[in-house]
């Protein structure tokens, strides 16, 4: 967000008059610092609160809702300043990063004062300056992220229908590019764009601008950073990119085209900026290709409710129901997992041999959920560390971390398997780490403060320096204890007290009516340092001594504090790459664990692949369906699909409600499950790898775009019939319901025969028309399906079973009538119906038979039902109910 700083700008720019040389070398320091940072609310470190003055300080009072206030004049002018306490300030950056706000945090950087701009006569003033830059995209803070969830920073580069996507989550370290597909740029872009859900986007302003990406960028506007092009200077990038992955060439990375060493460079500049060079370390550059994951496109993710139901709600989707990680960074991977499935047979069976193998293990596995229960988010602790962030609770993250991961291997060691072998390999490097713990144990207290401002991050007797340095601060303190008690009996005042601010140090202070007891005192010489309204502020010599001995005391202290740490952090970002390293073995542990577990319990299967075109399923399940069952006491009915190259297309009819459109998207589901290399839903699943899933299953309006609920089909349409291969897995439901009975069959029809005769993939073709089953005439690798029901007492039920055939009725009525429509309504809406199938070419009103408004009917029906109602069944004989029943049958035969 932008802001607007013209009154700063004004001052900043007279600093030379009379007037702007009257500043304090606080302000002076302050006016300073914001003009390099116009752009951004400066927060500005003083003691124990961070403040902000001038227009920052009014968008900054109004945005969080607390008070405005004033600190002195510059040019005659109130100066508006607002605070927030620093222990805090996480909440209130929060608020701000969430309004779209960047953010400059200015802290002290010397604990004792800068001789340059301090004199005699002004108060303490300490050198400071930003430290780091808070956007969206590069948050730091635990408290600001959301702990499933990557917070990707990602810079869009486009040059001449050319260009490449770069994502990097800094709290992670993991840093992505790829480039985009030259054919379908607009296309590629967008569904990048969704999967990656960034937190920040970095892209120039013409690119911004692109009439042929405004479109897209207009829907991300919130998320988008303008940066200058030198951003993305190829030559100047190419070099940075080396020497940010220390590398003397970037083949060494991997294949990066021009546009991928813009787009990734850029980031990089990014990052110097807003992290003052103090970035995380960040070891490995990921290049994607495009034959490496499935691909979901953002309506068919939508669609299937994989990440979020179509309300937006996480409750009710897929990964709300299959995950079952205790860890964030688990639950972090487990979401990678399901954006990107795997297309590679070997990389998926690995996993599912890892899946496989911890269900043979249950005991171990159950072992390791409580173990694994509560382990901090040590992935984010090291970023914070290598970022010089100074939050001792990371080390203890660290050292928690570190015992967690050898009692995980305490716990796997022993298992006799090859396919196990690895990750105990991998956790076995711990051993040698515990020397780190232990370390970190006697180094720090066991729950230190956020911050080093008050002291207390290293334990007692760790160092004598320290030690001396806190043994002063507490025997001056005592002394200021015994000189408050020494100073009321000298002047006979009980309630006279001392205290302390940052400006005089130690003072005596007394109400003014007692004033005159310190003026006219001769056994002590106070004299006078401050006057407010009520009360006055005195000094003396010891006094004062004291307070400079405390000061240096906890000064020095402090120093030392944070020398010692930095030495503990210097031995953590050594041996960076073994807990980076253990870390995504953990969470890879977690996931695993998550899909044994969630298979044991729900009675998954190991999917299996085949080297010929086929999707065989036995007794599928739709998972998020399923439990939603369970939990009310009813059964899920499983049902079974075989597709292959003899018969790849299923052309499904039925009626609505009877579980057609749950069959479809379960058989999606199974598909992406068993990509990612879980155990799937069913009793037996066999399929060739896909490269794509494209579904469109639900009709929707986009109104933002204007576009009508049919025009959104066949834009919908379009991109599936552009973009399947033979290799992809197509499910198409209800086809053409926007328009005419005839434009919409004609185009079902057309659309069906494209798919079956060019793109040869297999595919679900629901329908309600009935007339396109006649398709099969003419296309022999077509099987009809339709749902099974039956008739029972005049009511329809359905069966919720996949079986051959073509349905006679979508048994729309039926539904009407489940749905709590008037029994009246529906009456005539058969009548209606009747009439319909008997007449050729569209009937005419009067050829229906009746009035339309139908107010005799309901008063025909409401008498009957008064009279049923009149009935006293236990006052009546057999004989006498038998007759009234003929009565009955007779005046509803009249009526009909």
């Amino acid at each position: 967000m932008q802001l607007k700083q013209q009154s700063l700008i004004d001052f900043s720019k007279n600093k030379e008059s009379k007037k702007i040389n009257k500043i304090t070398p606080m302000m002076s320091q302050y006016l300073e610092v914001k003009d390099r940072h116009k752009e951004y609310l400066l927060f500005y470190r003083m003691g124990d609160f961070y403040e902000l003055f001038f227009d920052d300080a009014k968008v900054a009072a109004k945005n969080l809702g607390i008070a405005l206030t004033k600190r002195g004049k510059l040019n005659e002018i109130d100066i508006p300043m607002c605070g927030v306490p620093y222990h805090s300030v996480q909440n209130y950056l929060s608020r701000l990063i969430k309004l779209g706000f960047k953010i400059a945090i200015a802290e002290q950087l010397d604990s004792l004062p800068d001789e340059k701009i301090n004199s005699k006569k002004t108060p303490k003033i300490f050198r400071r300056d930003v430290v780091r830059i808070i956007t969206p995209g590069t948050i730091l803070e635990e408290s600001l992220l959301d702990e499933k969830k990557y917070n990707f920073l990602t810079s869009i580069f486009l040059d001449k229908g050319k260009g490449s996507i770069a994502w990097i989550d800094m709290t992670t370290g993991l840093f992505n590019l790829k480039k985009l597909d030259e054919e379908f740029v607009e296309r590629d872009l967008n569904e990048l764009i969704y999967k990656i859900d960034p937190g920040e986007i970095i892209t120039t302003e013409n690119i911004f601008n692109d009439p042929l990406f405004k479109e897209y960028f207009m829907v991300w506007e919130n998320k988008v950073t303008i940066v200058p092009y030198t951003y993305f200077d190829e030559k100047n990038n190419n070099e940075k990119i080396k020497h940010f992955f220390n590398s003397s060439n970037l083949q060494s990375l991997g294949e990066i085209d021009s546009s991928g060493i813009s787009a990734s460079g850029a980031l990089i500049e990014y990052l110097n900026l807003t992290q003052k060079n103090n970035i995380p370390n960040i070891s490995n550059l990921n290049i994607i290709s495009d034959n490496e994951f499935l691909e979901v496109d953002k309506i068919s993710s939508q669609s299937l409710e994989i990440f979020s139901k179509i309300n937006g709600e996480k409750s009710g989707s897929l990964i709300d129901v299959i995950d079952c990680t205790v860890t964030a960074a688990g639950a972090r991977m487990l979401k990678e997992h399901l954006k990107s499935p795997l297309m590679n047979e070997k990389k998926i069976n690995k996993r599912l041999d890892y899946v496989e193998q911890f269900i043979k293990e249950l005991e171990i596995v159950n072992k390791i959920q409580l173990t694994l229960h509560g382990l901090p988010d040590v992935e984010r602790a090291l970023s914070r560390i290598s970022a010089k962030t100074r939050n001792p609770r990371d080390m203890i993250i660290v050292s928690n971390f570190i015992n967690k991961s050898i009692e995980i291997y305490s716990l796997i060691k022993n298992v006799d398997n090859k396919i196990l072998n690895k990750l105990i390999i991998s956790l076995e490097i711990m051993k040698e780490l515990k020397f780190l713990e232990e370390k970190i144990y006697k180094t720090l207290n066991s729950t230190p403060p956020i911050s080093f401002i008050d002291g207390g991050v290293i334990k007692d007797q760790f160092s004598n320096d320290l030690d001396n340095y806190r043994n002063i601060k507490n025997i001056h303190k005592k002394k200021i204890v015994d000189l408050q008690s020494t100073y009321s009996e000298v002047i006979n005042l009980n309630n006279l007290k001392i205290k302390y601010n940052n400006f005089h140090g130690y003072f005596v202070e007394v109400n003014n009516k007692n004033a005159y007891r310190l003026t006219e005192c001769n056994d002590v010489n106070f004299y006078l340092v401050q006057n407010t309204l009520h009360s006055s502020r005195f000094q003396t010599d010891e006094l004062k001594n004291t307070s400079i001995e405390i000061d240096q005391a906890e000064l020095r202290a402090i120093e030392l504090e944070k020398e010692i740490y930095n030495d503990l952090c210097s031995v953590v970002l050594k041996n960076f790459s073994i807990l980076s390293n253990v870390s995504e073995s953990i969470s890879f542990i977690d996931v695993m664990n998550s899909y044994a577990f969630l298979s044991e319990k729900k009675n998954y299967i190991r999917p299996t692949f085949s080297e010929n075109k086929k999707l065989e399923i036995i007794e599928g399940r739709h998972p998020v369906v399923e439990e939603s069952l369970i939990r009310s006491g009813d059964q899920f009915i499983p049902n079974d699909c075989h597709l292959d190259a003899q018969y790849q297309t299923w052309l499904m009819t039925g009626p609505n409600m009877a579980g057609k459109s749950t069959f479809l998207r379960q058989t999606a589901i199974i598909c992406i499950m068993s990509q990612i290399g879980c155990f799937v839903p069913a009793r037996k699943v066999n399929l060739k790898i896909f490269d794509k899933v494209y579904t469109r299953v639900g009709a929707s309006d986009d109104l933002s775009k204007g576009l009508s609920t049919f025009m959104t089909e066949m834009v919908e349409t379009a991109r599936i019939l552009n973009g399947a291969t033979e290799n992809s897995l197509v499910i198409l439901d209800e086809l053409g319901r926007g328009t005419s009975n005839t434009d919409g069959l004609s185009l079902a029809w057309s659309i069906l025969e494209f798919i079956i005769t060019n793109k040869k993939c297999i595919t679900f073709f629901a329908t309600h028309y009935k007339e396109l089953t006649e398709i099969k005439n003419n296309l022999t690798n077509i099987c009809l399906k339709t749902m099974q029901t039956k008739e029972s007492g005049g009511e329809i039920i359905f069966l919720y079973k996949v079986i051959e055939g073509v349905s006679e009725s979508s048994f729309g009525l039926h539904v009407a009538k489940l749905a709590g429509i008037k029994p009246s309504i529906i009456q005539r809406a058969k009548k209606v119906l009747s009439q319909l199938e008997k007449s050729e070419g569209l009937p005419k009103i009067e050829d229906i038979g009746g009035n339309i408004n139908n107010d005799e009917e309901i008063e025909n029906y409401n008498k009957l039902l008064n009279l049923i109602n009149k009935i006293e069944p236990d006052d009546i004989s057999p004989k006498e109910a038998l007759q009234m029943l003929y009565n009955l049958k007779n005046k509803i035969s009249d009526r009909i």
